[in-house]
């Protein structure tokens, strides 16, 4: 199993439950995952606007699995609740 890293900017205004069925979603988009951490960095400051937000909520998902889908990131930014994301493997 490889071990990744998912790097989201989500927007600021999303209640506790929408952000934990984003988080159900997203481990349905990536199939077989085990061990996900998932660890919020809080809202900060956007440098530039994205999607006219100004600020935004970071989280970092670590995991591990074997294979991601091949339209994880195109799957991903459908979702309006996510302005950014970055998958990344260590």
């Amino acid at each position: 199993m490889r071990k990744y890293q998912l790097v989201v900017v989500l927007k600021p205004d999303l209640k506790k439950d929408q952000k934990d069925k984003l988080f159900t979603d997203v481990k349905k988009l990536m199939g077989n995952v085990s061990g996900d951490k998932l660890e919020s960095l809080g809202e900060k400051k956007l440098s530039y606007p994205i999607k006219r937000e100004r600020r935004g909520e970071f989280a970092v998902l670590a995991f591990e699995a074997d294979n991601i889908a091949q339209d994880f990131n195109k799957r991903i930014g459908i979702k309006e609740e996510v302005l950014r994301h970055l998958l990344v493997r260590n």
